[in-house]
């Protein structure tokens, strides 16, 4: 099913001092009555917040910043005929112990998950066919999205919470980006990424096991590392080890975890952890996952596959599976990796990186280093789950 977005022009002017809400509208044509109307929800926001916190606090020097202690604004991005992709809308993100404040723009392309629900329940009812093309655009409203209730003041519940300040390493980035080789275009809006070569290594591997299989299959690994602060203000990540998933449904578009799969990554986990805090020193946490998308291009090569540079036929791209499954694992990480190997039409093989930017996943470069300086972080005593030593120790190549 394909689809397009249409952003839709507010009524006045944008003000981040009142409140929106956003709907989302589906049509079979741009012109063409509507179909569906889904509501934005404040879950529905969570990766553009996410993204605002990170890239305007975390990023620029403060990452002590708790996520919980910023309060965000919306407020909708008129679109023009002359310039009908400016439509979208503006995030204001606030700290409110600091009261630091930044601006982040997302386009209407960043609640594609919202139009998606609606299409999927219309395909359902059988409104919609899988053969079917729809466009979308986003109408914005005066007054408070759906969800945002809170508890009466009477309501008989008291409750305090406690705020951890996020679990980082302080690393100086220079030294790290100095002995290491870029892979594909790296942009300087993009946070830093690298990949020790022996995890990037292992990953290539993992995902592309499944290819051996007949009909070839998804497999893949997590990604263990460090979300890195630069005494200088940046933040990055440093893949440091991966693990390959085990108990996973393979299919040939498909590689489903389970319980099983959880089970032995949460153990790897614990078998890391030396304590948590800000600036602490050693231990991993789940930064990503990598998978291979083993089977052929369809449709096999085309006629500019002899002349052309690069092949544009690539089996390399993020699916509607992998954004549910990135948004339903890594909720408020807004630096989680999905790297995934595949081919193009060719036969050639191709390996991508996608990070959250805009509230969309997309491609990006990254960098890889032979070590980080350093021994790295080793597994401590195994957890004892159902009688067996459970140990973090990788399968042999």
């Amino acid at each position: 099913m394909d689809v397009r977005a249409a952003p839709k022009p507010a009524a006045g002017e944008a003000s981040f001092e009142q409140d929106w809400s956003l709907t989302v509208v589906l049509r079979l044509r741009t012109s063409g009555p509507p179909i569906a109307r889904e509501r934005v929800t404040d879950a529905d926001l969570v990766e553009a917040r996410s993204e605002a916190w990170f890239e305007g606090h975390l990023r620029d020097g403060f990452p002590q910043t708790p996520y919980q202690e910023i309060e965000t604004r919306l407020a909708p991005i008129t679109a023009t005929e002359a310039d009908a992709g400016s439509g979208g809308f503006l995030l204001r993100a606030r700290c409110r112990g600091t009261g630091r404040t930044s601006t982040h723009r997302f386009s209407t392309v960043s609640l594609s998950h919202v139009a998606d629900r609606a299409a999927t329940r219309l395909l359902a009812e059988g409104v919609l066919r899988e053969s079917d093309t729809y466009v979308y655009e986003v109408l914005a409203e005066r007054g408070p999205a759906p969800g945002d209730d809170r508890l009466a003041a009477d309501g008989g519940l008291t409750m305090t919470a406690t705020i951890a300040p996020l679990g980082y390493v302080t690393n100086p980035l220079a030294p790290l980006l100095d002995g290491a080789r870029a892979v594909g275009p790296v942009d300087g809006g993009d946070f830093p990424v690298l990949f020790e070569e022996a995890a990037l290594a292992k990953a290539r591997r993992f995902a592309r096991k499944g290819a051996a299989s007949i009909p070839p299959v998804e497999t893949g690994c997590v990604l263990l590392g460090e979300v890195c602060a630069c005494p200088e203000g940046e933040m990055f990540v440093v893949v440091r080890h991966t693990f390959e998933v085990h108990h996973a449904e393979q299919e040939e578009f498909a590689l489903i975890y389970t319980a099983k799969t959880w089970d032995r990554v949460q153990t790897i986990l614990r078998c890391y952890e030396t304590g948590g805090g800000a600036g602490r020193e050693g231990g991993l946490r789940l930064v990503g996952q990598a998978h291979g998308h083993n089977f052929a291009v369809q449709g096999g090569p085309c006629a500019l596959c002899a002349s052309a540079k690069e092949c544009p036929k690539t089996t390399v791209f993020v699916s509607e599976q992998d954004r549910r499954f990135m948004r339903a694992v890594f909720a408020k990480q807004p630096w989680a990796l999905c790297w995934i190997a595949g081919s193009n039409a060719r036969g050639d093989q191709v390996e991508k990186l996608f990070t959250l930017r805009g509230g969309v996943l997309r491609e990006r470069g990254y960098h890889v280093l032979p070590r980080l300086p350093g021994p790295p972080p080793e597994p401590q005593t195994p957890t004892v789950i159902g009688g067996r030593r459970q140990h973090a120790q990788e399968e042999p190549a």
